[in-house]
């Protein structure tokens, strides 16, 4: 027993190293491309595209319809299943693709502006391409295949950003984000053909079909609900204080953004098929979400911690003069997202275990709340829909931590012990940084070298700071450590 728990320990962390390796290379791509766009458009111009993208993600959550998660936690999974998740899935995203380059200028007038309607109808071909790489990207994670993956991935982020960065720099404007989408989809499903071949899915079928929209409609709508949660902010902001604050908060969530959607999403994508695994084969779920849960707050609080720091240099620096109004934004998104941390795998974790139902009813009942609470806050201001998140964050936290309680491993107090060092690595962090910002003039008179200094003093402060909190973590940088110095021997010799 004790082998193949190590077995299982070990596959999951060389996926999850793969996993984060290649979101940290697309993550140096993606974040360069957002700041040579930034610097080419206007907030106006990005306000467009974060509108009509905020759409489309609402529009992706119907069509993956669940089925994805479905194919990773099916106990016995059979090819005529996968056929049916393929049927399902391409019919859907048809219909939707189809129906959307219909009605986009409806949103085109809705948003009074004709350049949401332009980027709907090249976004809409993206649907109409994705399902042919779906399932395969799918089965990957399931199998924790992540050296392919990574691959089909990397391949699809760098086409992508270079992509936007050059349809920009032409003069496409907001379209240049939407058609660099495009070409990114295209060339995942390459990667598909190229790298996942042994997963192609081989006809279309329906065999087992209602056990599969049964799952999908309940996933689909906690996966809406959250969706709509998530995209309220530059809908409504759009419709309600216009284009350029749809572009200053989208810029002011930048940096939270691409934490959540790289290194939380590397980290997440690893995480569903091992909870999934681990409750099948040693019915350990729940300690192994305590350890993901520990690991992941010992990174993201220091993070967004130093972000609120680090708001106006970061945001001068990277983007320009021209992003100033942004600054208060990223502040009250960064605290958000230090609460929001605690609930970003739950919804994996409960639909790992089987529990679709109350994934269900926790996200329609706190992005319900949240899409009040964003209309109320915008009739006071675009900084209001910012500060309003964290309020947002501490019901979905809550309403999930109700439910991760009834698992004897993750009651409040052990939660609450686990998460101790990483509060302590948290605070160690923002030391450096918080005397290079309270000191008099630094920032304002000498920005880039008070950048230099704040980082490294940050990165300082949290490895310390783990090593002698003893936080898990330091058993990875024990490893890791371990590994470097076996390569560079070998290298050596």
């Amino acid at each position: 027993m004790s082998r193949s728990a190590a077995e299982r320990g070990a596959s999951v962390r060389r996926a999850l190293s793969l996993s984060v390796v290649q979101t940290l290379v697309a993550l140096v791509f993606s974040f360069g491309a957002v700041i040579i766009i930034s610097h080419l458009l206007t907030p106006a111009e990005i306000g467009v595209y974060s509108v009509a993208a905020g759409l489309i993600a609402l529009i992706q959550m119907l069509r993956d319809f669940g089925v994805s998660e479905f194919l990773i936690q099916e106990q016995k999974l059979e090819q005529a299943l996968v056929r049916t998740v393929f049927t399902i899935n391409l019919a859907i995203a048809w219909s939707l693709g189809a129906g959307l380059f219909l009605l986009s200028g409806m949103a085109g007038r809705f948003y009074g502006d004709p350049g949401v309607t332009q980027v709907l109808r090249v976004l809409s071909l993206v649907l109409i391409v994705l399902p042919f790489g779906a399932v395969t990207q799918t089965l990957l994670k399931r199998n924790l295949e992540f050296g392919k993956f990574a691959k089909i991935s990397l391949s699809s982020s760098i086409s992508r950003s270079c992509a936007a960065v050059g349809l920009a720099y032409a003069g496409f404007t907001y379209m240049s984000m939407a058609w660099a989408a495009l070409i990114g989809t295209v060339v995942m499903v390459v990667g598909c053909a190229l790298w996942g071949w042994r997963y192609r899915v081989t006809g279309l079928g329906l065999r087992g079909w209602r056990r599969v929209l049964r799952f999908g409609s309940n996933r689909t709508v906690s996966d809406i609900a959250s969706q709509l949660g998530d995209q309220s902010a530059n809908l409504v902001i759009g419709r309600m204080l216009g284009m350029a604050d749809t572009g200053l908060y989208s810029r002011g969530y930048g940096i939270v953004n691409m934490f959540r959607s790289n290194i939380i999403a590397a980290i997440n994508a690893v995480a569903f098929p091992a909870f999934a695994r681990e409750h099948r084969e040693a019915g350990t779920a729940p300690q192994l979400f305590l350890k993901s849960l520990v690991y992941l707050t010992g990174v993201s609080w220091p993070f967004f911690a130093a972000g609120i720091l680090l708001a106006f240099p970061i945001i001068r620096t990277l983007f320009g003069d021209q992003w100033d109004a942004a600054v208060p934004l990223m502040r009250w998104l960064c605290a958000a997202a230090i609460v929001g941390t605690l609930t970003y795998q739950c919804s994996q974790f409960l639909v790992a275990l089987g529990r679709v139902r109350s994934v269900t009813r926790v996200e329609l009942k706190y992005q319900l709340a949240r899409v009040a609470l964003t209309i109320a806050a915008a009739f006071v201001s675009v900084i209001a829909v910012a500060a309003v998140q964290i309020l947002v964050y501490v019901i979905a936290t809550a309403l999930y931590y109700r439910k991760l309680c009834e698992y004897e491993a993750l009651t409040l107090s052990r939660c609450a012990r686990a998460l101790l060092p990483s509060v302590w690595v948290t605070l160690a962090t923002c030391l450096g940084p918080a005397i290079v910002v309270l000191w008099p003039g630094l920032v304002r008179d000498h920005m880039l070298i008070a950048m230099l200094a704040a980082v490294p003093a940050g990165c300082i402060g949290w490895l310390v700071a783990v090593v002698l909190v003893r936080h898990p973590l330091v058993q990875e940088l024990h490893r890791a450590w371990g590994r470097l110095r076996a390569y560079s021997r070998g290298v050596g010799t």
